[in-house]
């Protein structure tokens, strides 16, 4: 396996397409002044980050510091809350703000009903309780959302990632899998009926998420599948998703798997796989997001086209925008960010701190996307503004194949 490890600037021809270059070279730096992480702030009150850490958070924020334990409902018993959640919602349902709700294995939002959500409802996964997750099917919607002062919460008694298995929403929008629909990872739907996701409406509309906190999401179907914390399937950008956070779950945070929806300021801490993660084409954008990586997780960004085949279209190519990844002290042998199997990506604005890498890119597509000579495309790839932390090795890597 031939390592390709280049410095930025020995590569003309991809001085045009990155604006970065690696600890030993100059550099214009990033766009925002000294010490500030994001010009943009999570919220009106409170700046994302100072010199990387979470500042001025506290619970009642929408987003809440890194070191926060968890909502504690170890109070909450099927007897004391406001009921369970019918594990097949076909009808329309509302849940009334203030209220909690049981969370007792899967519940599944059907094609044609509606899930709505006011704020400060809390919705608990009880410990010993079947494994739950809350699925939204193609046709149905979800309209969940809180308020910066009265967040909706998920969670799990017991607070331990892994301990249910957070929100997933199917949609009808473009993926680049052979056929052009999927099945999720959670197979079956409530009377073992089949489940799909993607199809050919880029504005398809699952609804809207805004100001939700979810906690110790994750939970491993498989050996080889596992829930996350938000997993976005074919949704399209008629999707609203704005000011939501992913803590401490099993698995990724956030993951998208093609679709078109767009998101922004996203928050995602100390999930243990990937903080963001996208594969199958999604081709949204992602503004004002931060991630946090303790001890123990793997990388801030892992973004894929298509592992069965790199070149599979619509390609993989998000807009990413202001994004700040941060990892412990010993938080992660990894990367900030790693582009492979094809993907293509527009980043701008980015910190990344903490990692022995800054950005890693694999793969020969995806390497052809960077130099232009897979298409002749200039807008491929392009990385501006990056800042990588000083202590990184590499600010850039480029490897042929997958290591």
């Amino acid at each position: 396996m031939k390592n390709l490890v280049h410095k930025f600037a020995a590569i003309s021809m991809l001085a045009s397409v990155l604006v970065a270059c690696n600890n030993d070279e100059t550099t214009e730096g990033p766009s925002q002044s000294e010490g500030e992480i994001l010009e943009a702030k999570l919220t009106e009150q409170q700046p994302i980050a100072i010199d990387g850490e979470a500042t001025g958070w506290t619970p009642g924020d929408w987003a809440v510091a890194v070191d926060f334990p968890g909502t504690d409902v170890s109070d909450v018993t099927e007897d004391n809350a406001d009921g369970t959640l019918p594990r097949d919602i076909s009808e329309d349902l509302t849940l009334e703000a203030n209220s909690t709700w049981i969370l007792s294995g899967g519940v599944h939002v059907r094609n044609g009903a509606t899930l709505t959500i006011k704020p400060g409802v809390r919705v608990v996964d009880l410990e010993g309780e079947d494994v739950a997750y809350l699925m939204v099917e193609q046709g149905a919607k979800i309209e969940a959302n809180g308020t910066a002062e009265n967040m909706i919460v998920f969670t799990s008694q017991d607070q331990v990632p892994g301990s249910w298995g957070g929100i997933i929403i199917n949609g009808y929008a473009p993926i680049n899998v052979e056929g052009g629909k999927a099945h999720p990872e959670v197979g079956t739907g409530i009377d073992g009926e089949e489940l799909w996701y993607g199809g050919d409406n880029a504005t398809d509309d699952s609804g809207s998420l805004s100001y939700i906190r979810l906690e110790f999401g994750g939970n491993e179907i498989t050996t080889d599948k596992e829930h996350n914390g938000f997993t976005f399937n074919g949704v399209g950008n008629q999707t609203e998703c704005h000011h939501l956070q992913a803590h401490k779950g099993d698995d990724d945070g956030f993951e998208w798997f093609g679709g078109t929806a767009n998101a922004s300021f996203l928050v995602s801490t100390d999930n243990k796989d990937d903080q963001f993660d996208w594969t199958e084409g999604w081709t949204g954008t992602l503004e004002n997001a931060y991630a946090h990586v303790a001890e123990g997780c793997d990388r801030g960004f892992e973004g894929d086209n298509n592992a069965q085949n790199h070149e599979a279209t619509p390609f993989s190519h998000p807009t990413l925008k202001n994004i700040t990844v941060i990892a412990e002290e010993n938080g992660s042998d990894s990367q900030g960010f790693k582009i492979r199997v094809g993907s293509k990506v527009t980043m701008d604005n980015v910190i990344v701190k903490g990692f022995p890498t800054g950005v890693s890119i694999e793969h020969d597509v995806t390497l052809k996307h960077v130099d232009n000579t897979y298409n002749g495309d200039a807008n491929d790839f392009t990385v501006t503004n990056l800042n990588v932390s000083e202590s990184a090795d590499k600010d850039i890597e480029y490897k042929a194949s997958r290591q």
